[in-house]
């Protein structure tokens, strides 16, 4: 059985102007809305997508859009359970950093238990427990399947495939956009 965690590709999002606490929820509900930039699907991608018996994605439109960019790929399902951990954020106006400050100090924050206005990180640890399990299911009825998901989600179900016996990468890249990582198991 197999199973393949592949980060979505890039969203045509500009990151550039800084901004407060405040600002970052706007600047996530923008990240979320923006479509995928055109690129070219790796080899390496490509063979993974093509011997995939099925191919899911989380309910965010950037890992839809980036699904129907794989060669042969005609129709996917969609789960929210597969949806990215966003992050927190406070209801400040001041000071203003670059978005890829905040998004490193809230991020950080997050992972030590601070969750504004988000999905704790025990919550996602639960879901992702859950989208584990479904991918499990969906590997043992058709013996492969493809998620195009998110950086931090797929972390986190990585980290309970492994938990689960399943064979693949210990850390997962979060700065690669289109990267794939495999978990195997015997049947």
């Amino acid at each position: 059985m197999q199973i393949t965690l592949v980060r979505h590709g890039k969203p045509e999002h500009d990151a550039k102007t800084w901004c407060t606490p405040l600002d970052m929820k706007t600047f996530v509900e923008r990240y979320n809305k923006a479509d995928v930039l055109p690129c070219e699907i790796g080899q390496e991608l490509a063979e993974a997508s093509a011997g995939a018996a099925v191919v899911i994605t989380s309910s965010l439109s950037r890992c839809i859009q980036s699904a129907e960019c794989l060669p042969g790929i005609q129709a996917c399902g969609s789960d929210k359970v597969f949806a990215e951990a966003h992050l927190p954020y406070v209801e400040w106006r001041w000071p203003k950093l670059p978005p890829k400050a905040w998004r490193i100090l809230f991020r950080s924050a997050w992972f030590l238990g601070f969750s504004a206005n988000t999905e704790s990180i025990a919550r996602s640890n639960v879901r992702a427990k859950a989208a584990a399990d479904k991918l499990i299911e969906m590997a043992r009825a058709n013996g492969s399947v493809l998620l195009m998901g998110h950086g931090i989600m797929n972390i986190l179900i990585a980290w309970h495939l492994r938990k689960r016996g399943w064979k693949g990468p210990r850390m997962l890249i979060l700065r690669d956009y289109w990267h794939a990582s495999v978990y195997r198991k015997g049947s």
